[in-house]
C-alpha cells in the first residue's frame, strides 16, 4: 500500500510545481545561451563568462525560484481553485500545507543561493540580487495582490515569464564590459535578439494570463477577485486579448519584412507556419469560446505557440552559423 501512496505523493509534486513550465524555462535559458549568445561571441573570438556547469547552476536557480513559486501560488489559492480546476488540487489532499510550506522555503532558499553563488563566479554579485527580488515578487503575486488590483497581478506574473530570457544575457560580463572591438557589433546583434524574444514571450505570456482569467472567472467572481473578465466582462477581455495578439503579429509582419528585403524568404516562411497560423488560430477559437473548457483549449494553444517561438532559436542559430 505505501508504494501507490509514494508514488501518488510524487506524482502531486511533479504535477504541483508544472513540471512541463520548469522544461519550457530551463529549455529557454538553454536555446537563449547556445544558440543566440555563445555562437555570437565565438564569431567575436570571446568565450562566454559562464561554463557549461555554471550555466547549468544558473538554470538551475531560475527553476527552483519558478517551482517554489508554483507552489505558493496553490499553496494561497486552494479556496478559488476548488471551484475552478477542483480536479487539479493538491495541496491539503496528497501534500499537507505544512510540507508545501517547507519546500517553498528549500526551493526559495537554494534558488537564492546558487543565484549568488553565480553571480560571485561571474564577477558581478549584484546580480544575485535579482534572485531574492523575482522570489519576492512571486510572493507578491501570490498573496492575494494578483488580484486585487486590475491587471497588476498579469503584468507582474507576464514581465517575470519572460524576464528569463534578459537574465541570462546579464550574466555575460563580455556584453558589459567587451575585452576587445569586434564584441560591440557582437554585443548589440545579442541584445537586439533579446529583446525581441523578451517582448515576444511578455506580450504572449499575458496574453495567456488573460486567458487563464477568463477560464477562471467563476471562482474569481465568488471571492471577489478584480481580474479584467470580473470587472469589465468577457467580450471585452476577449477584445484586448485579440489586440494583443494583433500586436505580436504586426510584429512578426515587421521582421518577416525585414527578412523578405533581404532576400531571406525561407524565414518569412517559417515565422508565418510556426507563428502567425497558431495565433490566427488562437484567435478564431478565442471568438467562440464560451466555456471554461474552451478557454482552456485557447490557452493550451497559446501555450504551444510559446514553444514554437522558442524554438525559432533553433532556426535562427542556423542563420547564425550560416
Amino acid at each position: 500500500m505505501q508504494q501507490p501512496v509514494l508514488f501518488k505523493n510524487i506524482l502531486s509534486f511533479i504535477r504541483l510545481i508544472r513540471s512541463i513550465n520548469l522544461f519550457y524555462i530551463a529549455l529557454t535559458q538553454y536555446l537563449v545561451q547556445y544558440t543566440i549568445i555563445k555562437p555570437i561571441l565565438a564569431q567575436a573570438g570571446v568565450v562566454p563568462t559562464l561554463d557549461h556547469l555554471n550555466f547549468f547552476l544558473l538554470v538551475l536557480s531560475t527553476v527552483l525560484i519558478a517551482a517554489a513559486g508554483y507552489i505558493i501560488n496553490d499553496y494561497f489559492d486552494v479556496k478559488i481553485d476548488a471551484i475552478n480546476k477542483p480536479g487539479r488540487i493538491f495541496i491539503d489532499r496528497t501534500i499537507k500545507r505544512r510540507t508545501a510550506i517547507l519546500l517553498h522555503q528549500i526551493m526559495t532558499g537554494a534558488g537564492v543561493f546558487l543565484g549568488f553563488y553565480v553571480a560571485w563566479k561571474s564577477g558581478n554579485m549584484k546580480l544575485g540580487l535579482i534572485h531574492p527580488i523575482v522570489a519576492g515578487l512571486l510572493w507578491f503575486y501570490s498573496t492575494g495582490h494578483k488580484k486585487a488590483q486590475m491587471l497588476v497581478g498579469n503584468i507582474v506574473v507576464s514581465f517575470l515569464s519572460a524576464f528569463i530570457i534578459p537574465v541570462v544575457a546579464l550574466y555575460e560580463r563580455e556584453l558589459f564590459q567587451p575585452s576587445n572591438a569586434n564584441v560591440n557589433a557582437a554585443a548589440y546583434t545579442i541584445f537586439i535578439l533579446v529583446f525581441f524574444y523578451f517582448m515576444f514571450a511578455f506580450l504572449i505570456s499575458l496574453a495567456r494570463e488573460l486567458v487563464k482569467d477568463m477560464e477562471d472567472l467563476k471562482g474569481d467572481a465568488e471571492f471577489g477577485c478584480k481580474t479584467l473578465p470580473v470587472i469589465i466582462g468577457v467580450k471585452p477581455t476577449k477584445v484586448v486579448v485579440s489586440v494583443i495578439i494583433g500586436f505580436i503579429i504586426c510584429f512578426l509582419l515587421y521582421l518577416q519584412f525585414r527578412q523578405a528585403s533581404s532576400g531571406d524568404y525561407i524565414s518569412v516562411l517559417h515565422l508565418f507556419t510556426t507563428l502567425e497560423v497558431p495565433l490566427c488560430i488562437t484567435l478564431y477559437l478565442l471568438n467562440r469560446a464560451d466555456s471554461q473548457k474552451q478557454f482552456s483549449l485557447v490557452s493550451g494553444v497559446i501555450k504551444i505557440v510559446m514553444l514554437m517561438g522558442i524554438l525559432t532559436m533553433l532556426y535562427f542559430y542556423y542563420l547564425i552559423l550560416h
